[in-house]
């Protein structure tokens, strides 16, 4: 009757223990399923970083050329608007001197060159453009201009390669942790794997470091997923 009790605890200890490998066993295979998708997930979004940044390169790029024209059509607006302004004051001075001829040619070179200018007005982005208190054209303002086509074109398409980085270096170190974890859980398992196949009083050593290693994973992803929730990690 001894020999059957003993063999009745024999089998409800491997009962036991097989229950704990094939539960080990299934969060195993969950754990090794939610590393890879979260290692998929972060080439993925590197690869949404690459493409944002490159977007945001080709938006800079065209927008930077199309500042320098606005600029190159900004120098000749002013240039010539200070030609103009100048020449008319020479002729005002030699029609004064009483030299009316030398006047009036002076007097169609600004004509000329306030056409000039006004023809250069034309091609800047006017809506740009810098005035001081007098009202005067001072310069083109490039960086606004650059802030409001990377803005128009976020509409359309990703240009914010930042975020995308962000995600993926996230996705890696969560890779990495559940990669980590699932070492810890095949050590869990091998444990148990030595209590089930033992037949000396040491499985009873394997069978409770299995089990606490495991209790310990256990605890380690509520911590996590708290704190995840709570905002601290």
């Amino acid at each position: 009757m001894a020999e059957n009790k003993s063999k009745s605890k024999s089998n409800r200890f491997e009962t036991v223990v097989t229950v704990l490998i094939a539960v080990v066993s299934t969060v195993i295979a969950l754990v090794a399923s939610q590393s890879a998708v979260a290692s998929g997930n972060a080439t993925e979004a590197q690869h949404d970083g690459v493409l944002a940044k490159i977007n945001l390169e080709r938006i800079d790029g065209s927008s930077r050329a199309q500042i320098a024209h606005n600029q190159r059509a900004f120098s000749i607006y002013r240039s010539n608007r200070d030609l103009y302004s100048l020449t008319i004051d020479y002729a005002a001075k030699a029609e004064a001197a009483g030299n009316a001829d030398q006047g009036t040619q002076l007097r169609l070179e600004a004509a000329q060159q306030l056409e000039d200018s006004n023809n250069a007005y034309r091609f800047i982005a006017s809506n740009y453009l810098v005035q001081d208190a007098n009202g005067e054209y001072t310069s083109f303002d490039d960086q606004n201009y650059l802030n409001d086509q990377q803005q128009a074109a976020s509409v359309f398409e990703d240009i914010s390669f930042t975020d995308n980085f962000a995600e993926a270096n996230r996705l890696r170190t969560q890779s990495l942790t559940l990669g980590v974890s699932l070492l810890a859980w095949f050590i869990a398992l091998m444990f148990l794997t030595w209590a089930d196949i033992s037949k000396s009083a040491l499985r009873w050593v394997w069978l409770v470091a299995g089990v606490l290693l495991s209790l310990a994973l256990v605890a380690a992803y509520l911590i996590s997923g708290v704190a995840h929730m709570m905002g601290l990690g």
